[in-house]
Formats: C-alpha cells, sequence, structure tokens
C-alpha cells in the first residue's frame, strides 16, 4: 500500500513539473511566457498559443491590422495593446464558456512585427530606427547619430499612443538620475528640437556670426564654436555684452591670456540667451 501511495505522489509531482516547465500558467489558469512578459503585443507580431491538454487548439498566430487574432471555437479575439499575460487571461476565459475545467492558455511572443520607432529634429540622422527590446531613450538617440549643435537636450518629446511627454536627458548624459532613462516602445515618436535661442560673436573671431545658444555654454566654447580669433584680436579685451531684463546693459571683461585652468572664473563664465561676445583689434 505505501508503494502506491508513494509511486501516485511520484506521478503527481512530475506531471506538476512537467506542466510548471513546459507550459507555466498565470496562478494556475493562464501565464504569460517568453522574454516579453511586460511587452505590449502589436500589430504585425508572430504569437505562439499554447491550450494545455488540447493540443489541437495550439496556433501560430500574426496579430492582423485591426490589433485581432482569430482563435478556434471563440472567433475574434483582441490582442494589440495587451501584454501575453492578459491575452492569455482573455483566451482562457473565453474557452471557459466551452470546456467544464478552465484551461490553461500560454501567450509567447515569437517576433516582434512592429519593430521599429522613429526619431526626428536636431539629431544627426533622423528618420526609422529598428527596434530591439530594452532599448532606452539615450541609447535611441545615439543611435540616430546623436543630437546636433542647438538641440534642446531639456524638452525632447516623446509621443507614445497619442499622447506627449517632455523628457530630458541632460542628467543622463552626466551619467545622473540614470531612472530617467525611460525604455522606447514600438511606434514611438521621438522629436529632439532645436533651440531658437542664439548668441552673437563679432570682432575678431575667424567666424563671426551668430550661434545656437545651448545651456551651460561658456566664452571658450563658444569661441571655439568661432574656430577661434583672428591674427588681429586682443584676446586680453574680450567682453560680453548682456542685456538685462529692466533694459539696461552690462558689460563682461574677459582675459584669455590669463586663463590657465577651468577653475578660473573666465573660462566658466556662463553665457545666456541673446549675449553678444565682442573680440576688439589689438592696437598694433
Amino acid at each position: 500500500m505505501n508503494t502506491i501511495k508513494k509511486n501516485i505522489i511520484f506521478v503527481i509531482a512530475l506531471l506538476f513539473i512537467a506542466r510548471t516547465f513546459l507550459f507555466p500558467g498565470i496562478s494556475i489558469a493562464e501565464q504569460d511566457s517568453g522574454n516579453h512578459g511586460d511587452y505590449t503585443i502589436g500589430v504585425g507580431d508572430s504569437l505562439s498559443i499554447l491550450v494545455w491538454d488540447q493540443a489541437n487548439l495550439n496556433q501560430e498566430i500574426t496579430v492582423l491590422p485591426d490589433g485581432n487574432i482569430t482563435f478556434p471555437l471563440i472567433g475574434n479575439v483582441k490582442a494589440a495593446g495587451t501584454t501575453s499575460k492578459t491575452l492569455a487571461r482573455k483566451i482562457s476565459n473565453r474557452l471557459n464558456t466551452i470546456f467544464r475545467k478552465k484551461p490553461t492558455v500560454t501567450v509567447i511572443v515569437r517576433s516582434i512585427g512592429n519593430d521599429f520607432f522613429y526619431i526626428m529634429g536636431a539629431v544627426a540622422h533622423a528618420g526609422t530606427i529598428p527596434y530591439t527590446h530594452r532599448t532606452r531613450l539615450l541609447q535611441a538617440i545615439i543611435l540616430a547619430g546623436g543630437t546636433v549643435v542647438g538641440a534642446k537636450t531639456d524638452s525632447i518629446l516623446l509621443i507614445r499612443n497619442n499622447h506627449t511627454r517632455t523628457v530630458s536627458i541632460e542628467d543622463l548624459q552626466k551619467g545622473e538620475h540614470l531612472e530617467k532613462n525611460i525604455e522606447i516602445k514600438p511606434q514611438d515618436v521621438i522629436i529632439v528640437p532645436m533651440s531658437t535661442d542664439q548668441i552673437y560673436i563679432m570682432g575678431e573671431s575667424n567666424a563671426p556670426g551668430p550661434y545656437f545658444y545651448t545651456k551651460g555654454l561658456t566664452v571658450l566654447q563658444a569661441l571655439l564654436n568661432a574656430h577661434g580669433f583672428s591674427q588681429f584680436a586682443s584676446t586680453g579685451s574680450v567682453r560680453i555684452i548682456r542685456q538685462e531684463k529692466d533694459g539696461s546693459k552690462k558689460i563682461i571683461h574677459i582675459d584669455i591670456d590669463h586663463i590657465e585652468n577651468e577653475k578660473k572664473t573666465e573660462q566658466k563664465e556662463y553665457l545666456k540667451p541673446g549675449d553678444l561676445i565682442y573680440i576688439p583689434q589689438r592696437m598694433f
């Protein structure tokens, strides 16, 4: 008798292990499976749907353009916009109206059909970017060649499912607040706006004219953007002319000749939108 009991327990244990590893379930009835548990199913995705103890219902299905799949016995089921866990539960509940026992359903995302996102604006290579699992915002911008001069990295737009949010990558570029590096989803649209703010360089520069202002821009960085000084420049008499809010003008004198390291105040003089950098001609 003890031998029979042991054999029964052994068989039950084997069945439990088989169901756990071959057909995992949500609680007991349905479960998400594969590596895309949190992934939102989209049009064109290829799915494997397995029904425990009903092998004739197992299906390889592609999500149709209207977002539905057609499953035996229950007809159309909305798949796009759900996770594999939710879809498995839907199918299981529908099948439960046909079978006495609620079936265990497993949904596996085999391949992603809408596997791309879009990026436009102030990046080196705007366009369509192939989506890979777990791509994040900073990676997406790097895949587009990075931002260009004048990009407003503190006000990037992310459009998802017709909803828009504003995000910043300034901290991410410093390796800080990595929790802001949000995950990109297929069909996302990323817009990196171009700054409309400018600063101006006049006088003895190799390339005088207007330049895009970016937050944290210093005098030396601006002068480097303008390819440095001409041979006639008085580098010890550079001036920043700034319009104040009350309409008055503030003049800041910068002696480039005496900047020796980054701790010097002059080198870290941050510019503001609308600043004019004037480089006078030296006296011979």
